[in-house]
């Protein structure tokens, strides 16, 4: 029997033409799953990212809250902040600057198998989400942009497996000017997002030393005539962790460097001793 007959049928049977168009039909389905595939065909799945913030405007700081949904176009991908936490930072001639943010979040994204890898991609509103990507927010209220450095499976907070507590500690502030000795008194609070996270619970200053050299090479120490140095001791909101004393995320030692804030007046010392 010949392949195509007079008719135009294959073995006889089939029209060629016909044969053509299943052949390509069934081609173009293939494409089309293959397309899809590679689009995202993944499985949803859920992780948790820390995101380094950095420096924040106030009015950024003052409306993020855990809760906060990032939500995507197009997309049902979304991140939640889980935790906030706030470190307030200062200028190098002790100024406020605006505050370090870190956040910890949900993301409800999807992991799509990748061959050229040893581990899956995980991604979210078709952009993958790894370490150190950076990562824009848009909360509704507020954008912000911060960069991804600790992604996994854990959910757990910031401030979990820590003990909350409260520590006192002296801090010195070496030769600062009068307006900033004379500005510190006791009951002082540093408030943070409505939350106390320190006190001052004493005020102690004396004048400030300063190193003279005479003409003839002799080194002598004067008292400075205005600048003070001057001893706070402060109440302090801790953690307790498994490195010890945490303030602000950040461990709290003798020697330690810290800011804190007082109605306005931004101060930078060192921790002299921990009861």
């Amino acid at each position: 029997m010949p392949l195509i007959d007079d008719d135009g049928n294959l073995f006889g049977a089939v029209n060629v033409i016909d044969a053509i168009i299943v052949v390509v039909l069934l081609a173009v389905v293939v494409a089309g799953i293959a397309v899809i595939a590679a689009l995202g065909g993944g499985e949803s799945e859920t992780r948790y990212a820390t995101i380094e913030l950095e420096n924040q405007p106030d009015y950024v700081v003052e409306r993020m809250d855990e809760g906060d949904v990032a939500t995507f176009d197009g997309s049902e991908d979304s991140i939640t902040v889980t935790d906030v936490q706030i470190t307030p930072s200062a200028t190098d001639d002790g100024n406020s600057s605006q505050p370090d943010v870190t956040i910890r979040a949900e993301v409800d994204g999807e992991r799509i198998e990748d061959e050229d890898r040893e581990e899956d991609r995980f991604q979210v509103a078709g952009n993958p989400v790894m370490l150190g990507n950076e990562i824009q927010l848009d909360m509704g209220t507020y954008t912000t942009t911060g960069t991804v450095s600790d992604l996994g499976p854990d959910g757990e907070t910031l401030s979990d497996a820590e003990e909350t507590s409260t520590t006192r500690a002296a801090v010195e502030l070496a030769n600062v000017r009068p307006s900033v000795a004379d500005g510190l008194e006791e009951g002082m609070t540093e408030t943070m997002r409505g939350e106390t996270v320190a006190t001052v619970e004493d005020v102690e200053s004396e004048p400030a030393s300063v190193v003279l050299q005479s003409e003839d090479g002799d080194i002598h120490e004067r008292e400075h005539p205005q600048n003070r140095d001057v001893t706070i001791v402060v109440e302090l909101q801790t953690a307790e962790s498994e490195t010890g004393i945490e303030f602000r995320g950040e461990r709290l030692g003798v020697g330690s460097s810290i800011i804190l804030t007082f109605d306005g007046l931004t101060i930078q010392g060192e921790v002299s001793e921990i009861e």
